[in-house]
């Protein structure tokens, strides 16, 4: 079981004043042996982090180990292309420990075709040279007509090579997006509210997150159905990171996005979930825990959990 850290950046105090304890908390969970670090994407509060992946860019010279994630990425406010360079860019610099998690269209309230078509275009973006995308809202080149086959199509190989910087004013057919990434294929994830993405996300083999907002019994639920959509498509269950974000609280409380009580509560209820619904990876959406909750849950709970 890999375990995360994320952090609440909604409130308004500021990035100067917010920030700097997310970054110090980054590099005790990289000594710590924590997986991964999540930065949502966010632009309504004064701490929010419009650019998670600049923001990771800087974590990647500061830590060694540790995944780094930009969780919530919209598709609404910038384009495919923008999105797979700056990840491209963010794991050159972070050695291949980069990843990125879509939003769901639900909270984007934006059509689930747009997210499925993005995360498709991302994804050839990094893993094709020269190459075209037709979608009913995504096209790459802009000037890619109905008659390309849908998706992802790559240059023939009949057609004579040109190198791309002598092209010239011509926009062509084809073409490469650079830099590609550090590793052959950076983890993509996406939110799973809606139907149209769950069902997508299971047979196309993208790996499934739940956000610390979705309750949790709601959040077993969708994850269970993205289960047997996956198994009924002949997909292995080792082929994706299932994540799923909840609020931990050492000695607390539960309730409808939390789970609270002692470390062996945790472990338990942690076991539970992932046993009913396959996932690999749980994060811990950070609130206004003290730091030292960082160093008990790596002494006493991570080692049940890892066992």
């Amino acid at each position: 079981m890999r375990v995360g850290l994320s952090w609440d950046l909604g409130g308004d105090a500021g990035a100067v004043e917010t920030w700097p304890g997310v970054l110090a908390e980054i590099a005790q969970a990289d000594a710590m042996g924590f997986e991964s670090v999540w930065v949502q994407e966010g632009r309504e509060a004064a701490d929010a982090c419009s650019s998670p992946a600049l923001f990771l860019t800087w974590v990647a010279r500061k830590t060694k180990s540790l995944q780094l994630r930009v969780a919530g990425r919209g598709v609404t406010r910038g384009d495919a292309v923008r999105t797979a360079e700056e990840l491209a860019v963010l794991d050159n610099f972070a050695r291949g420990r980069a990843g990125l998690a879509f939003a769901s269209a639900t909270r984007q309230q934006a059509e689930p075709a747009l997210v499925h078509e993005t995360v498709e275009m991302v994804s050839a973006a990094w893993s094709m040279d020269e190459f075209r995308y037709r979608g009913d809202h995504v096209r790459f080149p802009s000037h890619t007509g109905d008659d390309a086959p849908r998706g992802a199509s790559e240059l023939p190989p009949s057609k004579e090579y040109v190198p791309q910087w002598e092209w010239g004013p011509i926009m062509p057919d084809f073409l490469a997006i650079t830099p590609k990434p550090y590793s052959t294929r950076p983890p993509l994830y996406v939110e799973i509210e809606d139907d149209a993405t769950l069902e997508w996300a299971a047979r196309a083999g993208i790996a499934p997150f739940v956000p610390a907002e979705v309750p949790t019994g709601r959040a077993v639920e969708r994850l269970v159905r993205y289960r047997e959509v996956a198994d009924a498509a002949g997909r292995r269950r080792d082929e994706v990171d299932a994540t799923l974000e909840r609020r931990l609280v050492l000695d607390g409380e539960d309730d409808a996005c939390a789970l609270g009580g002692s470390s062996e509560a945790l472990v338990i209820a942690i076991r539970e979930i992932r046993g009913r619904t396959g996932i690999s990876h749980v994060v811990w959406r950070r609130g206004t825990a003290a730091g030292a909750d960082l160093y008990r849950f790596a002494s006493e709970v991570q080692p049940m959990l890892q066992s």
